[in-house]
């Protein structure tokens, strides 16, 4: 086994999958690899309420899969990384290969 697949490296995979195993949370990257957008253009977006965006957003970002930066009032969030975008992708991609 390689020697960087570790404890933590697998405590830190379960994190990311488990934050990507909500429809919510994956629509939300989803939009997100769109482009940035605010918890209130999301939640019009998506139609889901500001507060249940805000609790989504927080466990992505507790996972490190996105990240947000203050614009005065506003948080605007984006996609931590470009691993994150090609990540999602390529799950998008097999889920509808197998279709």
């Amino acid at each position: 086994m390689e020697e960087s697949f570790n404890e933590q490296t697998i405590e830190q995979v379960t994190d990311i999958f488990k934050a990507l195993s909500d429809g919510n949370r994956l629509r939300i990257m989803h939009l997100l690899i769109q482009g940035e957008s605010s918890v209130g253009h999301i939640a019009h977006v998506l139609d889901l309420s500001q507060s249940n965006v805000s609790h989504q957003l927080r466990i992505l970002k507790q996972a490190h899969l996105v990240k947000g930066n203050r614009d005065g009032q506003s948080m605007i969030y984006t996609i931590d990384d470009t691993h994150v975008t090609t990540l999602l992708k390529q799950a998008i991609h097999h889920a509808s290969h197998k279709q």
